[in-house]
C-alpha cells in the first residue's frame, strides 16, 4: 500500500467511527452533526483513492445534512420541492460523472440517504442502513478496505440500534 492509500484508510476509519457513534444517538440534530463530520472524512478518503463518484455522493450527503440541520431549526416539515431536489440534483450530477457500473451503487445511496435525513427514528435508521449496505462492494472495489469493513460494522451497529432504540423501547 502507498502512503496515500494508508492515509485514506485512516481517514475513512475516523469518519466511519464518527458515523457509527452518531447513529446510536436519539437526538436527530446531534445525529446530523455526527453525519456532517463523518461523511466529510469519508468523502476525503474516497477522493484520495480517485473514487470520484463516491466522493461526490459523500459531499452531496454533507450538503444535504447541513441543509437539514438548519431547516429543522426553523421548520417542522419538509416541502416537496426540497425532497425532489434531494433526489434530482444528486442523480443529475452523478449521471454526468458516471463512468462504470460500480457508480450505480453510490447513485442508489444518493437516493436513500436524503430520504433517511427527512425521516425520524426507525425509518431514519432503516433507510440509512440500506444506504450503507450498498457502499460495501463499492468501497471494496476501489480499495477502500477499511471503508468496506466499516460499512459492514456500521450495518451491524445500525441493526442493533434499530432493535435497541426502536423495537425494545416500544415493548
Amino acid at each position: 500500500m502507498t502512503i496515500i492509500e494508508i492515509v485514506s484508510q485512516i481517514i475513512n476509519c475516523i469518519g466511519s467511527t464518527i458515523n457509527m457513534i452518531g447513529i446510536n444517538i436519539k437526538d436527530k440534530r446531534k445525529i446530523l452533526l455526527f453525519f456532517i463530520l463523518g461523511n466529510s472524512c469519508v468523502a476525503m478518503s474516497l477522493g484520495l483513492l480517485s473514487a470520484k463518484v463516491g466522493m461526490l455522493v459523500q459531499i452531496i450527503f454533507v450538503i444535504e445534512t447541513i441543509i437539514n440541520y438548519f431547516w429543522e431549526r426553523k421548520f417542522e416539515k419538509y416541502p416537496i420541492w426540497l425532497i425532489l431536489l434531494y433526489v434530482i440534483i444528486p442523480c443529475t450530477v452523478l449521471a454526468i460523472t458516471f463512468e462504470t457500473m460500480w457508480d450505480f451503487l453510490p447513485i442508489i445511496a444518493s437516493i436513500l440517504f436524503p430520504l433517511a435525513l427527512l425521516s425520524k427514528n426507525f425509518k431514519l435508521r432503516l433507510l440509512n442502513l440500506l444506504s450503507v449496505v450498498v457502499w460495501i462492494p463499492y468501497n471494496f472495489h476501489f480499495g477502500q478496505y477499511v471503508g468496506a469493513l466499516s460499512c459492514l460494522i456500521f450495518t451491524i451497529i445500525n441493526i442493533i440500534a434499530i432493535i435497541r432504540l426502536d423495537f425494545l423501547v416500544k415493548k
